[in-house]
């Protein structure tokens, strides 16, 4: 157990590392504008709550970065016409091209970084990390 709690730190701290050098690269995408990609490819169409919510994103940081998503031409934002309140959020062509690359290249290094384990082992380090997300969100309800 002290293992697993060693690995699980050490796995993120470096996402926290990753996440804090993304400002550090002019020109180029974050990890955060990524995670807003990713959650429109995988949901097609969201609201910006939603969206905050699946990119693990608060609201009042997701809409600067839409407004220059939208300027790049990667992301289009439509107002309802029956609630001018609710936004909705889509990928646009260029925004899919783009995370379609992105995935291309993260996902060939996941599999390369994973290739050692068999199908059981990592369905049960996926099991793992279920749990500790129940855990860490149980803690989180107890505060």
């Amino acid at each position: 157990l002290d293992a697993l709690g060693q690995a699980f730190k050490g796995a993120m701290a470096s996402v926290r590392r990753l996440r804090g050098r993304d400002t550090h690269r002019p020109g180029e995408l974050s990890y955060a504008q990524y995670q807003l990609l990713f959650a429109l490819h995988h949901h097609e169409t969201l609201g910006t709550s939603e969206l905050a919510t699946h990119a693990e994103l608060s609201p009042a940081t997701v809409t600067p970065m839409l407004d220059m998503l939208e300027t790049m031409g990667l992301v289009e934002r439509t107002r309802s016409s029956t609630d001018r309140r609710v936004v909705t959020c889509r990928l646009t062509t260029r925004g899919a091209e783009l995370v379609a690359a992105r995935r291309g290249t993260i996902e060939a290094r996941w599999s390369a970084a994973l290739v050692r384990f068999d199908p059981r082992e990592l369905a049960t380090a996926a099991a793992v990390l279920d749990e500790l997300k129940l855990f860490f969100d149980a803690l989180d309800v107890e505060a």
